[in-house]
């Protein structure tokens, strides 16, 4: 079975590097890429769309339902990594305020999360559970760290996170 995810559009968190809240909105998409992008989408075979419960992914999935005129549904579980307090602050801003307390975190991710925040390992695991459930027929979209885990999921191996990069609106087959 083939699963395809797509990373939401461009936000303000991406352009001035800082880790995006649940409220983060996408900046313009320019319709033309939406359009291009919806014709990928169609010759998939695509019957539905599923978005994460963050304002940035129901957004970009909402662009690419309307033009494909499919209705967009939620899945609380494709959400981004849960990043606590680093969330709507830069690292540096983070580390101002946090300092030792992220260096469990810093030195390990993959099993030490930021202060009110998820491991690496957590978020495979749940990451697990949804390709439990996927479905080849929709499109899921979803974000950076969550894909990546889910790649790490079909790989077998969590310690490959830091291998994948998933650009704003890039498709990836699962």
């Amino acid at each position: 079975m083939t699963i395809y995810m797509m990373r939401h559009g461009k936000t303000e968190a991406n352009v001035k590097k800082y880790y995006a809240g649940k409220d983060e909105p996408i900046l313009p998409i320019d319709p033309k890429r939406i359009h291009d992008i919806a014709n990928t989408v169609r010759d998939l075979n695509i019957r539905s769309i599923v978005a994460s419960p963050y304002l940035r992914t129901r957004e970009t999935a909402k662009c690419i339902g309307n033009e494909l005129h499919l209705p967009v549904t939620i899945n609380r579980e494709i959400y981004e990594i849960n990043l606590g307090v680093l969330e709507n602050k830069t690292f540096e801003e983070a580390f101002a305020i946090y300092g030792d307390a992220l260096q469990p975190w810093i030195d390990d991710p993959f099993t030490n999360g930021p202060p009110q925040g998820e491991s690496l390992e957590e978020v495979y695991d749940r990451a697990a559970n949804f390709l439990s459930t996927a479905r080849d027929d929709t499109l899921y979209v979803s974000h950076d760290g969550f894909i990546r885990a889910v790649r790490c999921v079909s790989s077998g191996d969590i310690r490959h996170f830091f291998d994948y990069k998933i650009e704003n609106l890039e498709i990836v087959t699962i």
